[in-house]
């Protein structure tokens, strides 16, 4: 069955919405009118509308989506007349925790349109210092490894120009570069207690909610110098006419460049698909269907098990908001109380141990807890 560009960006925003992201034009309705303008979004501009929202200056975090028909980045092969992209966009998170729901919401859009993922590569590169040390030991390593190799002259070319950009190995498809990749310095060998740190962390949570993914040491990212980078790779043979893959990354440095800001911790992904000749009118999202629930995780253990609630509400299509904020009870029962859902959940770190689910009913404060694999049947008998 072939699909649109129109549907499959409808299905993206509907699924996001799950996981606490907004379109971007509702982050900030007045900075997005005043930096988008008549122009459709793109990554930039997604970094400008964040930085200047209210949640920002509250110092909160933004979790933003967006269709452009001009990506930021693309794997190679793309045609960028061609394609266009589906944006997931978080500021203000540190954490691996940020990485981790941009990863879990790409995913998690991709496989509800189906498309077959093959895998999820990703790799680390660290801050600037970490980034900074394997360049040198990269720089060094392509010299000694090219400097004498002039066996062929067919591949005087391509060997000066990894000799005078290192990095260049990485992309090239001479199979004299892709040997010596094989043994060239690794960007996770390199990097800080602190990056070293941040990686783990995200590796555990991707294990500690099953996404699959592999360590790929020989992944680059693009030029926006990322952090963490990964691609999700589709099988092309068994794929729609829409969908071409995905990728993305922790960006923090160069969003802090573009803001002019000492830090802006910045994770964003984009999956690709054919524009087909889209009018301008498809990159304009839908409206948001009103939440039914609202959703409080308290505690970073209650977030990551807090999403399979959310993968069990969405395959109920009952429509949920939540706060990002995980560590503070009170403004996310105000934030309930503002939406005027009749029901919160609650999931703290005991109900997370216990794979449970507080569903309270705010008109009398009344609760109950609820198994997480009976709360779809227990919110029908409750005709939410």
């Amino acid at each position: 069955m072939n699909r649109t560009p129109q549907e499959f960006i409808a299905h993206a925003g509907s699924v996001a919405g799950y996981y606490g992201f907004k379109p971007l034009r509702d982050v900030d309705p007045q900075g997005f009118k005043s930096v988008v303008g008549r122009a459709l979004p793109t990554f930039d501009h997604a970094v400008r509308v964040c930085a200047g929202s209210p949640s920002m200056r509250d110092r909160e975090p933004v979790l933003a989506y967006f269709a452009s028909p001009t990506p930021s980045a693309m794997p190679e092969g793309l045609n960028a007349r061609d394609t266009g992209s589906f944006d997931l966009h978080v500021a203000n998170v540190p954490q691996a925790l940020g990485d981790t729901i941009v990863i879990k919401t790409t995913v998690a859009i991709l496989q509800e349109w189906g498309a077959p993922i093959v895998r999820v590569r990703i790799n680390a590169f660290g801050d600037r210092d970490s980034r900074e040390r394997h360049a040198r030991e990269l720089t060094a390593f392509v010299r000694r490894r090219f400097a004498t190799e002039h066996d062929n002259p067919a591949h005087e070319a391509e060997r000066r120009a990894i000799i005078e950009q290192p990095s260049h190995l990485y992309h090239s498809k001479a199979c004299f570069a892709e040997d010596a990749l094989a043994e060239a310095p690794r960007s996770v060998h390199f990097l800080s207690e602190r990056s070293r740190a941040h990686f783990k962390e995200l590796l555990e949570h991707l294990e500690n909610i099953e996404v699959p993914y592999e360590l790929d040491d020989t992944l680059r990212g693009d030029d926006r110098e990322a952090r963490i980078a990964f691609h999700i790779d589709l099988d092309e043979s068994e794929g729609d006419n829409v969908v071409r893959g995905g990728m993305g990354g922790r960006f923090d440095d160069h969003v802090a460049r573009l803001v002019n800001r000492r830090d802006y911790p910045t994770v964003h992904s984009s999956i690709f698909f054919a524009k087909h000749k889209l009018p301008r009118t498809a990159f304009v999202q839908a409206e948001i269907t009103p939440p039914r629930l609202y959703f409080i995780q308290l505690g970073i253990h209650a977030k990551l098990c807090g999403l399979a609630v959310v993968d069990t509400l969405r395959h109920a299509h009952i429509p949920i908001a939540q706060s990002f904020d995980t560590t503070r009870l009170s403004p996310q029962l105000h934030a309930a109380e503002s939406t005027g859902v009749p029901l919160v959940l609650i999931m703290g770190e005991r109900e997370a141990r216990d794979h449970t689910v507080i569903v309270r009913r705010v008109s009398n404060s009344s609760q109950t807890a609820v198994p997480i694999g009976e709360l779809s049947k227990y919110l029908r008998g409750m005709k939410v």
